[in-house]
């Protein structure tokens, strides 16, 4: 009898440990599928889904303090480019100023890149970029600080989204840009 119950709790055992590494390991591949997907699902995403995810984590680094600029999609009357951010005062050639200009599809929603230009604000260049969907990285991090120096572009692809980066400590440029076609395979 000792057998038969020590030979069922062995079972239970095996059974409820079997089954709770398959719902953990159905939890990570849910979690990487959503980083995936979010991260390649920039090439399709649409402004009002950015800037949605942008205002998210600016709420998420106002609690901690931190300021980033808000964004919202206006049509630059002056210009006629769509922007995220843009000085609307009259002297816009301010050495101060900060753009965020957004390049749109043909259908006029989704977005075709992005384009910081001015004074380095690394939060807001940083929650830029996350927006995107990307899971940020101590690389991201890195790439972000060397911004100060690099003078001629340097670009770094993570996850189908091209970030690419210009400027000195006083006026940078940043793009980022969906990752459309694959490369051409040499033959």
């Amino acid at each position: 009898m000792k057998k038969v119950a020590f030979a069922i709790a062995v079972v239970a055992i095996v059974v409820v440990a079997g089954l709770s590494l398959l719902g953990m390991s159905n939890q990570t591949t849910a979690i990487e599928n959503n980083i995936s997907h979010s991260a390649s699902s920039f090439k399709e995403m649409t402004t009002d889904t950015y800037l949605s995810h942008y205002n998210k984590i600016k709420e998420e680094l106002a609690v901690k303090g931190i300021h980033t600029l808000p964004f919202q999609l206006e049509l630059d009357k002056q210009t006629n480019y769509y922007r995220f951010y843009y000085p609307k005062q009259e002297n816009a050639a301010n050495e101060k100023a900060i753009w965020v200009s957004v390049m749109l599809n043909g259908d006029q929603k989704t977005i075709d890149g992005i384009m910081y230009e001015g004074v380095p604000d690394v939060h807001t260049v940083k929650a830029m970029i996350q927006a995107t969907g990307l899971t940020w990285t101590p690389e991201l991090d890195q790439f972000i600080a060397v911004t100060n120096v690099a003078q001629t572009p340097k670009e770094m692809v993570v996850s189908d989204v091209k970030v690419t980066i210009e400027g000195t400590s006083t006026q940078i440029k940043v793009m980022v840009d969906p990752v459309k076609l694959e490369a051409p395979k040499k033959l």
